[in-house]
């Protein structure tokens, strides 16, 4: 019994000790990864993202590649800093896909779905990415904390992944650069009219655009389908507050006068 007893105890603490092995590393490999803001930090001072803030507004060209449909189509974003914007992509053989923000109220249509007013998640999704403090230094007050979870390689390039949680519960993610520190991927789940889907962005072939850094090439992979931006052109403080039109049925739905 007494033996028993003792090889039982052996048992334990060899069971302890493989533990402690694999547990050491772990809280070591995780000591090693750098914090969320210096990471936030090396990636705003590496693409001038800061930028921004001596600007009014900005003016994106570009074209939408989706190779499996067959697709190539012009598109331009606007935005009136800080929290106007609006976007308009040309699909040949099917008409305009308009969408826009006025600082409270979203929108977007298009010949599939026709007009629609922006409500819930869609609208603060759509606040989120029109907020220049978001898209270029990746900071915002909706953030409830930011942290590095992990070293890994997205788009070939090593990177350290980002967790963001966010005051309405919500989570997403970005891959910083080990090289350089620009932004390699962003993750996170999208809302559309057909649901929650999960899409990953992947930033490629940097380019300087009057002091800042952008990639001039973003693609696009979800629900199975890609998407390929190829930015043309990034213009400063050229846009007309009245280049951002609201349709008249989408007046009509926010009880504005055509």
């Amino acid at each position: 019994m007494v033996e028993t007893i003792a090889r039982a105890r052996r048992v334990a603490r060899s069971a302890i000790l493989m533990a402690c092995a694999v547990i050491v590393p772990t809280i070591a490999q995780a000591q090693d990864l750098p914090p969320a803001q210096q990471l936030i930090a090396k990636y705003v001072a590496a693409s001038g993202a800061a930028s921004w803030k001596s600007h009014k507004s900005a003016r994106m060209k570009a074209t939408m590649d989706m190779p499996g449909a067959g697709i190539s189509a012009p598109m331009e974003v606007l935005h009136i800093y800080p929290s106007q914007s609006f976007s308009k992509v040309e699909i040949p053989g099917m008409g305009q896909i308009l969408s826009g923000l006025d600082g409270n109220a979203a929108w977007m249509t298009n010949p599939m779905t026709g007009p629609r007013v922006l409500t819930g998640a869609e609208l603060e999704a759509m606040k989120t990415e029109s907020d220049p403090a978001w898209t270029a230094t990746r900071t915002s007050t909706e953030v409830a904390k930011a942290e590095t979870v992990e070293k890994t390689t997205m788009g070939g390039q090593e990177c350290y992944k980002v967790k963001y949680t966010w005051k309405s519960g919500k989570e997403s993610f970005d891959c910083f650069s080990v090289a350089d520190g620009l932004l390699v991927a962003s993750m996170q789940k999208q809302q559309t009219p057909m649901g929650e889907v999960e899409a990953t962005q992947l930033f490629s072939a940097y380019k300087d655009f009057g002091g800042m850094k952008r990639p001039t090439t973003i693609t696009q992979e979800a629900m199975g389908q890609q998407q390929i931006i190829t930015l043309t052109a990034w213009e400063w403080d050229n846009v007309d507050p009245k280049e951002i039109v609201i349709p008249d049925d989408i007046k009509a739905m926010l009880g504005k006068k055509p």
